[in-house]
């Protein structure tokens, strides 16, 4: 998968480009691990856009896609390859 944030590029396996994300986050240390930071960033898109936002799948890599994909859906980013 590839997208792109303003002029910021990330590439690689959902998880790995929410891994990115996490590590650059200003509140990294507030999560013990990469599942409850995808969580947390579902819980905040839902609350700044009144918009559901489930994440499907069972794996952390399905729920990375599906939180992405949803980003996507509203503008917050571009993705320029979903492979």
């Amino acid at each position: 998968m590839k997208i792109r944030i303003e002029e910021e590029i990330y590439e690689g396996t959902p998880s790995q480009i929410m891994e990115s994300l996490w590590d650059g986050s200003f509140d990294k240390e507030q999560f013990s691990d990469l599942d409850r930071y995808i969580k947390y960033m579902a819980d905040t898109f839902e609350r700044m856009t009144d918009q559901p936002c489930s994440l499907s799948g069972s794996t952390t890599d399905e729920q990375a896609r599906s939180l992405l994909l949803r980003l996507a859906e509203i503008d917050a980013l571009e993705v320029i390859d979903s492979e």
